[in-house]
């Protein structure tokens, strides 16, 4: 079996489409979903977000999109992470988080994520990458638990992001 995967941040407005119909067409049934592919669309754009692309013969089939958190400093939030099915199980999502991890270390002291909390497999995926569980509690919709997930890369001050992270999601 041949292989020639690759991965880049966007690189062009095609780039950029690309993913805009990646993201729409596997949407998780989040409230407003559209609505939040279109202003996601803007924010990459404008540069506001940035993304991982992850390419199988030229075919996109994963992305790890990501951002300053919009009221914690010095924290970065991951915002999609998906992998089409064909080929999970290849730790494209891990060596994505890892770039993230890396390229953004100067940037964001702790990486925080949301996942619906059926998502097991998900769950399981960060948990080896080493993150830690937070909190459950429903984000988007009052009928679905989701689970918080933080990885703190400054041991010295993780309990406090775990305390801040906590107190802004529950209020």
């Amino acid at each position: 079996m041949g292989f020639n995967f690759n991965f880049r941040d966007i690189s062009s407005h095609k780039d950029l489409q690309m993913l805009v119909d990646f993201l729409i067409k596997q949407d998780l049934g989040y409230p407003q979903y559209e609505s939040w592919v279109q202003r996601t669309e803007h924010e990459l754009d404008t540069g506001y977000k940035n993304a991982i692309l992850a390419f199988s013969d030229g075919h996109l089939v994963g992305d790890l999109i990501y951002q300053p958190h919009k009221e914690l400093p010095n924290i970065g939030e991951i915002k999609n992470l998906r992998i089409h099915p064909g080929v999970r199980r290849r730790y494209f999502a891990q060596f994505m988080l890892r770039q993230v991890e890396i390229e953004q270390a100067n940037r964001f002291s702790t990486l925080l994520v949301d996942v619906r909390s059926n998502q097991s497999d998900v769950i399981t995926a960060f948990r080896v990458a080493g993150y830690t569980e937070v909190l459950r509690t429903p984000l988007y919709d009052p009928n679905i638990e989701d689970v918080v997930m933080t990885k703190c890369f400054d041991k010295t001050t993780e309990m406090g992001i775990l305390h801040k992270t906590r107190r802004l999601i529950l209020g």
